[in-house]
């Protein structure tokens, strides 16, 4: 059982870090500071950074509130027509799906992780619940470093086969005139690609750090409170 509750709490600690950070940069002021950037692409067909961050705004929002509170279909570009057709609607549904999917995954393993915690605690083997986070740390930092090596040497091939893992083929690859490419150009998903990657590893580093000295410490006090028998004649 103390394995299990080792291993419930070194697995919850990579989708954790990850998605906490993710839904950190799904909220309105990424698309904000993205488009500030100086080296960011300008709209092809015109629409100012003021109408696109309206519309990014929204289409995050879309992903935030419940289903809903936000109508895709009756956003609308500059020029009158429809911000989106049914082919980016039904994309950003799909994507709504699998960001929720993955927020509950994460939050449930949160949950569990807390509860292996509490147990391990409970059987005085909080040392043990330390040194499971700080190796959650390093998987974190492990997982990362592959990904990472895949996004420098080919963003593109990474963000390919991220989208095919999750979507239909064919239903996320849209006209360079559609609205979303428009909305969120290959250069959004790098920078965000980008900070997902340093924040979670930092913080993957920092708690395996932390975790790893908790762990000696409590040892340590073990140690101390509990001396190992010794030998008599």
């Amino acid at each position: 059982m103390r394995q299990v509750a080792r291993w419930v709490i070194i697995l919850a600690v990579p989708l954790v870090l990850t998605m906490g950070v993710v839904r950190l940069l799904t909220l309105p002021w990424f698309p904000a500071w993205a488009y500030r950037r100086a080296n960011f692409p300008p709209d092809p067909l015109g629409m100012t950074q003021e109408e696109r961050l309206v519309l990014a705004r929204a289409s995050i929002a879309y992903l935030n509130l419940p289903r809903g509170q936000v109508n895709l279909e009756a956003l609308w570009l500059p020029d009158g027509a429809p911000a989106f057709n049914a082919r980016e609607v039904h994309h950003m549904e799909d994507v709504k799906a699998v960001y929720n999917a993955l927020t509950w995954a994460a939050g449930g393993m949160l949950l569990l992780a807390g509860g292996a915690t509490w147990w391990l605690a409970r059987q005085g083997d909080g040392s043990v619940a330390w040194g499971a986070f700080s190796d959650g740390g390093l998987l974190t930092l492990l997982v990362l470093l592959a990904l990472g090596v895949w996004m420098v040497v080919g963003f593109d091939a990474f963000f390919a086969a991220f989208h095919a893992l999750f979507f239909a083929a064919g239903t996320w690859i849209f006209p360079a005139t559609d609205t979303l490419i428009r909305l969120f150009p290959l250069p959004f998903w790098q920078l965000a690609g980008y900070l997902v990657a340093g924040s979670v590893g930092v913080l993957g580093f920092g708690l395996a750090l932390v975790g790893r000295a908790l762990q000696r410490r409590l040892e340590r006090e073990a140690e101390r409170a509990y001396p190992p028998a010794t030998a008599t004649d």
